[in-house]
């Protein structure tokens, strides 16, 4: 009995063990891609044809069809890192690679609040990005949307920021449908659904008009996202309240039964992580505050430094000479607080 019991803990730990861990084994292509994109803070060449990162056989040919495709890239790993350091930059996790400058605590070590996050921001960036890129021309193999029509007026189909276009590339690009099909894989897939979903929502139908003496007898009409800083507004707030998930029966190799499916149908809209953020209150030290308020959560408590610092603007502008802006410059002194 006793030897039943001990034999039948060992298994679980080991199972919970493997669980826990399967995000530092054998990755699939769609946690490598993230993970490569956002830790590379460098402007590094790397082998292959995509070039921002080592990439898939799958992901260098479609880079050598879409020459476009690299830049593109390159714009949305920037744009995906600027925007989450700008965003956090007053969080207690401010977009670090590493909880608590601790090298062995790297955030992609597990599933945390912020890995699922992360897979969402890079997810959205590159959709945004491919979409923008129809629109500009830097890619070749979109198509322009369709055309609107209107009882009243005739309406011509014009090129826009092609969404549909960007969520397939994106897809395919991250190989989605291959990062398989266990709990952990549904669980980061549902996290890059969440990134290109809030990237859809920032999508509207911006029209211009032509005719005689500015009559709208003819408009031509695309679709227009808009700049990413909205769409990381609700990235951020998904990140916020984004669900903590236990995983089921701890099948993380095996294919999901219908039955688990089910039970992880719940909350298909939200951000989904696996394990808890460490405290970060130890990383907060000598961080500077936005203000006060904001002290009172990134110093976890431990009060703050009011500091004093000359800030120039331009000031007391008038127009000369006709066309022309003149302005002095004005130096005042203001707080900054530093947390102890």
């Amino acid at each position: 009995m006793i030897t039943s019991c001990v034999f039948s803990m060992l298994i679980f730990t080991i199972v919970s063990i493997f669980a826990t861990k399967n995000v530092e084994g054998s990755q699939p292509v769609l946690q490598k891609t993230v993970e490569a994109l956002f830790t590379d803070r460098s402007d590094a060449i790397h082998p292959g044809t995509c070039k921002v990162f080592t990439s898939s056989k799958r992901q260098s040919k479609m880079c050598r069809k879409e020459p476009g495709l690299v830049k593109i890239l390159v714009a949305a790993k920037q744009q995906a890192i600027a925007a989450c350091e700008e965003s956090f930059q007053y969080d207690r996790w401010n977009c670090s690679l590493v909880y608590n400058r601790k090298a062995k605590r790297s955030i992609f070590k597990k599933i945390y609040r912020e890995t699922a996050f992360i897979h969402a921001l890079v997810a959205a960036s590159i959709t945004h990005a491919i979409a923008r890129g129809c629109s500009s021309g830097e890619l070749s193999r979109c198509s322009c949307l369709g055309s609107f029509q209107n009882a009243s007026t005739q309406l011509r189909g014009g090129c826009g920021d092609d969404f549909k276009f960007g969520k397939r590339l994106t897809k395919n690009f991250l190989e989605w449908k291959q990062a398989g099909t266990d709990q952990i894989a549904e669980i980061l897939k549902q996290d890059v659904n969440i990134g290109i979903d809030v990237v859809g929502e920032q999508l509207r139908e911006v029209c211009k008009c032509h005719g005689f003496s500015g009559s709208c007898t003819t408009k031509t009409c695309w679709k227009r996202l808009g700049p990413f800083n909205s769409a990381m507004g609700l990235l951020k707030k998904h990140y916020h309240h984004a669900i903590k998930k236990k995983l089921v029966n701890y099948t993380t190799k095996r294919a999901i039964t219908p039955n688990v499916r089910r039970k992880m149908e719940v909350d298909r809209k939200k951000l989904v992580y696996l394990q808890k953020t460490p405290n970060l209150c130890v990383s907060t030290k000598g961080r500077i505050c936005k203000d006060r308020h904001n002290c009172a959560t990134l110093c976890c408590g431990r009060g703050f430094i009011v500091g004093k610092k000359s800030v120039s603007s331009r000031c007391r502008c008038k127009m000369v000479d006709c066309c022309f802006v003149k302005c002095d410059t004005c130096v005042e002194e203001v707080d900054f607080f530093t947390c102890k």
